[in-house]
């Protein structure tokens, strides 16, 4: 009876190494297998080396368009209408839309409305411009990719690894631990999803011993 229990116990433990393994390695095929396509899509030479993809790429893409149209819009209609309409003997009239619905008591007060309005848009859109994409590397130089603010578009930064360093959290991000200084420039990166640990360690405490670079020969 031990040794049908000792058996079920070996069993268990070889199914647990068999599926940690199996998680461990599909994760790098897997950033082998989109090398490729993200370094012609990011206009990378083949000896950049992809070490870092985040998620909510395609989100983000449909977000930032979003925020820089609907911001650029409201701020040329407020402009418009502080040049062409606004009276200032109407000044403390409604704001009214056709013509019943009243949008604001006043004209200060649509005013605070949409200058609110831009600002908060403005503020996602500094958050947004900070989220690292994809990461690049070729020895100890390192390329942040990042969103840019028209539909399909991107930003890179080049990087030392000396320049990377940890930033003490913050109130005002709810994800203040994933923010990195990248030399002239600041970004958010999510540990998670590096090609594997090495990497993260390696710009983190840069040391020799978990170089990636000797992990993958």
């Amino acid at each position: 009876m031990n040794c049908v229990r000792l058996m079920n116990i070996l069993a268990h433990r070889n199914i647990f190494k068999i599926s940690s393994l199996k998680y461990a390695t599909q994760h790098p095929v897997k950033f082998l297998e989109a090398q490729n396509r993200w370094q012609e899509n990011d206009g990378m030479s083949k000896r950049w080396q992809l070490i870092y993809k985040a998620p909510m790429d395609v989100q983000l893409n449909y977000i930032s368009t979003f925020l820089t149209l609907s911001t650029a819009g409201t701020a040329l209609g407020g402009a418009y209408y502080a040049a062409f309409i606004f009276d200032k003997a109407t000044m403390n009239n409604p704001i009214v839309v056709g013509t019943d619905v009243v949008i604001a008591n006043s004209a200060v007060e649509c005013l605070v409305y949409l200058g609110t309005f831009i600002a908060f848009h403005i503020a996602l859109k500094v958050l947004l411009s900070k989220y690292v994409l994809r990461l690049y590397q070729d020895g100890d130089n390192y390329v942040a990719v990042f969103r840019g603010h028209l539909f399909n578009t991107i930003k890179k930064h080049k990087f030392h690894l000396k320049d990377f360093k940890k930033l003490n959290p913050t109130l005002v991000v709810s994800w203040g631990d994933a923010r990195f200084d990248l030399g002239n420039k600041h970004g958010i990166i999510l540990e998670n999803y590096f090609k594997s640990p090495e990497y993260f360690n390696y710009l983190l405490y840069k040391t020799k011993r978990h170089s990636p670079d000797e992990g993958d020969e």
